[in-house]
């Protein structure tokens, strides 16, 4: 028995944080530990520019995977999450980081989410026409929203939308490239394991 309240202690603080957990003990019940596979499509915004041309800006499509591991309370998530990139212009481009949503409990069968998130994202560009390799590992923050529908007991599947701000930039020879915006539509299976 001691066992067990110190599981749901443990998992309750790590999601929203001791001070807010210590008044209210309702998170303490109905706990899951969360995996999930993230599908998406997404767009980055790149501007170019140098000391001759105007700057021009290029929007990038890119498909993504990602695996995150979370876990739940009555109204909140939390998440640690992994997405990897696909363009033919990156050698690769990765990001991780750590999401928290608070979810509004619409129907047995749904919820809607709304959350915020931090991480890094890590990429090598390649610009068209260019011989220099572009390499960052920048911070970014995120915002998302989305519905969470509940499949069975065990499983729900996510639709959201997650819009990540970078503002990178990469200057080699005097030509600065300038990440911005990375705008996500996903769908997630989430398998939810009931914690004792």
């Amino acid at each position: 028995m001691i066992r067990n309240r110190l599981k749901k202690l443990i998992v309750a603080s790590a999601i929203i944080g001791a001070p807010l957990m210590a008044a209210s003990s309702e998170y303490l019940y109905d706990t899951y530990s969360l995996v999930g596979i993230e599908g998406g499509y997404s767009s980055l915004d790149i501007e170019r520019s140098d000391t001759v041309l105007p700057a021009s800006q290029k929007k990038y499509n890119l498909p993504h995977v990602g695996l995150k591991i979370g876990a739940q309370t009555e109204h909140y998530r939390v998440f640690l999450n992994a997405c990897y990139y696909s363009n033919s212009d990156f050698d690769y481009m990765t990001t991780y980081g750590a999401d928290i949503q608070y979810m509004f409990n619409i129907a047995s069968s749904a919820n809607i989410y709304m959350g915020v998130g931090a991480g890094v994202a890590n990429m090598r560009f390649l610009p068209a026409g260019e011989p220099n390799t572009r390499t960052l590992s920048e911070p970014y923050f995120s915002g998302d929203i989305g519905t969470n529908i509940h499949i069975t007991d065990s499983s729900d599947i996510e639709l959201g939308g997650r819009f990540m701000s970078m503002s990178a930039t990469n200057t080699i020879n005097n030509i600065t490239y300038k990440f911005d915006n990375l705008i996500t539509g996903y769908v997630s299976y989430i398998f939810k394991f009931k914690m004792d």
